[in-house]
């Protein structure tokens, strides 16, 4: 029988609730009367026969002797005899922050992607700390992958863990203990395991928290497991468009059938990640504000921007103003001027190429990654190499006024005549088409499957990116300006809609049958700025950074809108600001440049140019680039 809260075990241990039950034991919440903490404590179901206890006190002895941040540590051992027979227990840290699943799905923004990566390597580390022992854990789930109040996970349950030597034998003998969706083949066949298993386990596992779903499901455990061993796994691009291919890339090397194609280490698999977030963040530099997501959060930007100097400047041949920006990725930097060029630059400041178009070509482009999607005013989607040659154009009725947004095999980009067309990015074809009200001048975004855009009307709607449908709508006032997204947590996010008349808007979005809708308070706050907004705010999970035309820059607390500090620049503020690496960059139409500290408002960096600027900035690879009115264009690191 369970034990009862209110119970006092050794004269220490004060139970409180069940937080969870196994096989062989159940784990309770305790108060630690001696220490004056909340522990766990797990306690040994007494009916247990004596391989079970065997397992159990096998659990002890493992834990007792590893020392790594990433796997959980032993506390106290103890027992006490009972009426019904003894109990044994041992005490752990209390983890608060859920499963590992709470990270996922995985959406395009810093706030989801940042997390996954951080706790992914952790847990990397710490099976090549585990494995250098000579140890196999044999059972990683979610369930065993619990989060701190860091926002890491310790790897838990080390029930079934044994000696190299010994688990092959165990499994040699038939024994395929596990959870079987998250079971190597070689394990699922009983044909022995190693390292590798492991990381497959945890290739399982993070699929999981990716997709929503893990990589097999069935009717029963042996169904799974066939398919562990035999069937041919989905991409999980299909089940999470948003995902970046670099992570795709490494799940599908985790989860390959042969343990000779995944990484082979933990100290592996995190140098991939590593990569991999590299890769994050040069694909969020290379789209408007810094993804689908439009935060205005990039990564990579100066590391130290009071010192920050100019490098080099390069003029070109046309106006460059709202609503352009720069983006860059892999060395290479896209900007679009008014006499009908898209410029492909160099990090270093040579021409790279010129891209032609019949008109203006003001919206933001988006690099892809042997290549460039960008819009004109003449109505014209175009896709070309990074050497200028055209590989497909998309015509549309009226002038291109927002970024080229990417999510799977389509491309959504928004019209004056307020249409929102999705298009196949390697063919340029019309997948499908929604019409607004009216003219569509922000540039769309796309979170939990929902392509979001805002009409000069000032209508928000939501739309099923796969199909264009419209799940709904609701009005919020005119708006030129793109909002920003920022995911909380788990299936819930919150809007940052920057109206026209000055008026802002957080409007809370939850995850329902898969795609976003209102929460039932929509409106968590509104701001009035009372003069002209028309650049796009950028916020973080904590703080959104809001610049008026007339030269105004609040910041607020993202969840209650209060005013945490004011600053004010001395000309009007077109282009958006950017945060980087706990700095905020502005650049005025008057040519002042700034550097703010995002906790504090003060000045960290300030310069006077004699060019006014309109464009969005770009802060990555250690570098600021700013795109003047008159063409010209320079980088500072």
């Amino acid at each position: 029988m369970p034990l009862s809260p209110g119970q006092l075990l050794s004269e220490r241990y004060l139970l409180h609730e069940l937080i969870g039950e196994g096989g062989s034991a159940r784990v309770y919440r305790a108060g630690d009367t001696l220490l004056g903490r909340d522990v766990a404590l797990k306690v040994l179901h007494r009916e247990l026969l004596s391989l079970d206890r065997e397992r159990f006190l096998r659990e002890v002895r493992v834990l007792a002797r590893l020392s790594h941040p990433g796997i959980i540590a032993i506390h106290d051992l103890g027992s006490e005899p009972q009426p019904q027979g003894t109990l044994s227990y041992f005490t752990m840290p209390l983890l608060r922050g859920g499963a590992i699943t709470v990270l996922g799905p995985l959406e395009d923004s810093p706030q989801s992607i940042e997390p996954f990566l951080d706790a992914a390597s952790f847990v990397a580390q710490a099976l090549h700390y585990l494995h250098a022992q000579g140890l196999i854990h044999r059972d990683l789930a979610p369930g065993n992958l619990l989060l701190g109040e860091d926002g890491l996970p310790r790897i838990m349950d080390f029930g079934l863990v044994t000696l190299s030597e010994q688990t092959r034998h165990l499994t040699r003998s038939g024994m395929t203990l596990g959870t079987p969706q998250y079971m190597s083949p070689e394990q699922a066949r009983g044909s022995g395991v190693n390292h590798l298993s492991d990381l497959y386990a945890l290739g399982a596992v993070l699929y999981r928290v990716a997709c929503g779903s893990p990589p097999f499901v069935g009717d029963n455990d042996q169904s799974v497991l066939f398919q562990h061993v035999y069937e041919r796994l989905t991409d999980p691009r299909e089940l999470n468009p948003a995902m970046p291919d670099a992570v795709a890339e490494i799940l599908l090397h985790l989860l390959a059938k042969k343990p000779q194609h995944r990484p082979q280490s933990g100290a592996a698999l995190y140098q991939q990640l590593l990569l991999a977030r590299q890769s994050y963040r040069a694909q969020s530099a290379a789209q408007y504000r810094g993804g689908r997501t439009r935060s205005g959060v990039q990564g990579g930007g100066p590391p130290w921007p009071a010192q920050l100097t100019e490098c080099w400047q390069l003029s070109l041949g046309g106006e460059i103003t709202w609503p352009a920006a720069v983006v860059g990725q892999q060395g290479l930097l896209a900007v679009g001027t008014r006499s009908g060029q898209l410029a492909l630059l160099s990090s270093g400041g040579d021409l790279h190429a010129t891209l032609s178009a019949r008109d203006e070509v003001t919206a933001p482009a988006t690099l892809i990654h042997d290549g460039v999607i960008y819009g004109a005013w003449d109505g014209a989607l175009r896709c070309a190499g990074l050497s200028g040659s055209l590989r497909w154009t998309h015509q549309t009725r009226a002038e291109l006024t927002g970024a080229p947004t990417l999510w799977g095999p389509l491309v959504l980009v928004p019209s004056r005549d307020g249409h929102l067309h999705a298009v196949n990015k390697a063919t340029g074809q019309l997948s499908w088409a929604f019409r607004a009200a009216s003219p569509i001048a922000a540039s769309p975004l796309v979170w939990a499957a929902t392509a979001l855009i805002v009409d000069e009307q000032g209508w928000l709607y939501a739309l099923d990116t796969l199909t264009g449908t419209q799940l709904w709508k609701v009005e919020v006032g005119i708006t030129h300006a793109t909002p920003a997204l920022v995911q909380l947590a788990r299936g819930a996010a919150l809007l940052v809609i920057p109206t026209w008349k000055g008026e802002v808007h957080a409007i809370s979005l939850h995850l329902h049958q898969g795609h976003a809708h209102l929460a039932p308070e929509s409106v968590l706050w509104t701001y009035d700025l009372e003069d002209e907004l028309w650049a796009a705010p950028a916020a973080t999970p904590d703080r959104v950074v809001l610049a008026s035309w007339g030269g105004g820059i609040w910041c607020l607390n993202l969840h209650t809108g209060a005013e945490e500090w004011q600053h004010r620049c001395e000309g009007r503020l077109t282009a958006s600001p950017i945060i980087s690496e706990g700095a905020v960059y502005f650049a005025s139409e008057s040519g002042e440049l700034l550097a703010l500290s995002l906790d504090t408002g003060q000045v960290v960096w300030q310069k006077q140019e004699p060019q006014g600027v309109q464009a969005t900035p770009l802060a990555a690879e250690g570098r600021l680039v700013v795109a003047f009115m008159d063409g010209t264009v320079r980088s500072y690191a």
